[in-house]
Formats: C-alpha cells, structure tokens, sequence
C-alpha cells in the first residue's frame, strides 16, 4: 500500500485569497469580532470560504499545546501616543481567545532601547511583535521565538513583517500641496533613528522636487509632544515666514496639534496663510478647527494584520511573507490654495 503527502492545511490566507479580503478581516471574522467592522456580505463570503476550503478554526490552542506560552509580548514605543493605543486596538481584536497579550514597553524616556528587547527576548512568549524599531536597534538581534516587526522597512532582512506604504503617502501629499501652489514648505519631525519616520521626510522632500516644490525649512524636535511643537515652531515662524513657507508637514499629528495652537496664539490663519498637514490622521484630527487633513497610516489595520499573521505563524510554524498595507491622504480644511 501506498501513501501520499499529508494535505495541506488549509490556512487563513487561503480563506482571505479565495474571498478577496486581507487574511486580518478572516481573523476578525472568524473569531466572532467582526461585528460592526466588517460587512454582513464580507462576512457571508467568508463563512461560505471556511466551510467550502475545510478552515478549521480555534488551530491556535493545538498549536500552543505544542509550546509552553500562550502569551503574546508586543513591544511598543510609546502606548500613550493614540496611533499605539489604536494599533493596540487592531492587534487585541484580532488574537484568538486563547492567547494574552503582554506590554513591553520603556523603563523611561519616550522610546524603547536594548534593555527593553532583552526584557522581550528574556519573556516565555509564544510570540513578539516590535513596533518600529530604530534601524540600529535590531543589528544582532536573534528571535527566540516567532517575531513579526511592524512599520519597519529593511529593519531585519530575516524577521518577516507588516509594513506601511510611507513612500506612496509623500507622493500623494506632495501632488495635493502642488497642485495647491505650494512651493514652499516647512517639515517638523522627530530626531529618532526609525526608517518610517525618515522615509516620510524624504520620500516628501523628493515628490515635491519633482513637482518644482521643495521642502525648504526643517524643525528636529527630540521629543513627540505637542508642546514641544507648539514652542518650536513659535520660534521658527520668522525665519519661515522670510523663507516664504505657506505649507508645513508633520511626520507625527502631535506636532501638527502643537503647530495649529502656535498658530492660533501668532495670528496665522490656517488654512489661509498657512496650510496644514499632519501623519496617523488620529480621531482628534476631525475635531479640531479647521479639521486637519491627515496621512491616513491604517492603524487599525495595521493591528489587525499583525495578530492574524503571528497567529497563522504559530499555527504553521512558517514565517509569513512580508506584506505592505496600503496608506491614504485624507483631505480637509486645513489644507487650501497657497496665499503668496
């Protein structure tokens, strides 16, 4: 008698590729959270997927009988900072009730360093998830566990990840603030060792070069706080104002918040004298006056995303393929035609 291969198992990807969706919307769904996040039709689609492909679902308790751990360990920089907190959301969302999910972050300061990596590396977990790391960050660093890195581009060659499309986001914000006459425009962001946030500076400064505009005055700020921003900038406004900025980007929409209230205290009108931009597009961003148009970094999404590929990770003990989720300009008042 002879015998063939073991068949395959079925996995949520399969499920995803067969209806059309992200393998995060099959997680939410099967694990009875899509309620309120995913379409009725979507949902249909997926249980009709399920039962047709033979998805089991609940395979990550039989995965972890197998370890010791059914705690999932994310290391985060600053959960504070709202776009963490809704990344928190997607992620604890997303998990199957089986697992737990521990927070790793700073002893002290605003960002993690290698203390707190060998704090996570140290950890029973059955798996981790890093936030952006800084680039250096991860030079030596040996997973002892399955890992999953986020926002993070190029951090570790070998850690498979979930990624943002930064650099597609600059080029839709500088085409919107070209064809808006901005010539001139002014950045603030922060001085830390991350890919995201340095691409967001460059991909900008570079689309804008392209399009006869330039990026042509710069705040590095050491901290993400609003009144970190809010200070800066009162005292950069002069020289920017000579420079002939009427457009200023923030890589983060903390520094955008503390921005518009420099403005307001200086008597620039925005949008009219001056144009606004801010990174996360956060759910503060449609509250404020005038409402601010925003990079829309899917954080939710992002979340989501990362639990459900840890998750077929630890089920099938292969690394996922790393995926870049798409991001969105979102535009509102704050944005209008260049004054000079």
């Amino acid at each position: 008698m002879t015998t063939g291969a073991l068949p395959r198992r079925v996995t949520a990807r399969d499920v995803a590729r067969r209806v059309g969706c992200s393998v995060a919307t099959v997680s939410l769904v099967v694990n009875g959270k899509g309620e309120g996040r995913v379409a009725s039709s979507t949902q249909q689609l997926i249980w009709e997927a399920v039962a047709d492909l033979g998805y089991r679902l609940n395979q990550t308790a039989s995965a972890l009988a197998r370890g010791r751990s059914s705690t999932i360990g994310f290391v985060c920089p600053d959960p504070t900072n709202p776009f963490f907190s809704m990344v928190l959301e997607g992620l604890s969302g997303a998990l199957d009730d089986e697992l737990s999910l521990t927070l790793l972050m700073p002893n002290q300061g605003s960002d993690y360093d290698l203390g707190t990596l060998q704090r996570a590396l140290a950890g029973d977990f059955a798996g981790l998830i890093i936030a952006t790391p800084g680039r250096h960050l991860m030079d030596g660093f040996v997973p002892t566990c399955p890992t999953l890195l986020l926002d993070a581009a190029e951090a570790h060659p070998r850690i498979p990840g979930i990624d943002l499309d930064v650099v597609g986001a600059a080029g839709q914000l500088a085409d919107h603030l070209a064809g808006l006459g901005h010539r001139a425009v002014g950045y603030v962001g922060v001085s830390r060792d991350k890919a995201s946030l340095q691409t967001r500076r460059q991909a900008l400064a570079s689309s804008l070069e392209r399009l006869g505009s330039a990026v042509v005055a710069d705040l590095e700020l050491d901290v993400l706080t609003l009144s970190s921003a809010r200070d800066a900038f009162s005292t950069a406004w002069p020289a920017w104002d000579a420079a002939g900025v009427t457009a200023v980007v923030c890589g983060d929409e903390l520094h955008a918040y503390g921005v518009l209230q420099a403005a307001r205290t200086l008597g620039i009108d925005v949008p009219g004298r001056l144009s606004l931009v801010g990174f996360n597009d956060l759910p503060y961003s449609e509250l404020v006056q005038p409402r601010l148009t925003s990079v829309n970094l899917s954080a939710l999404d992002l979340g989501a995303a990362a639990g459900a590929a840890l998750q077929e990770y630890l089920i099938t003990g292969e690394p996922p393929a790393t995926t870049m989720l798409p991001t969105r300009l979102v535009v509102r008042e704050s944005t209008a035609r260049a004054s000079r």
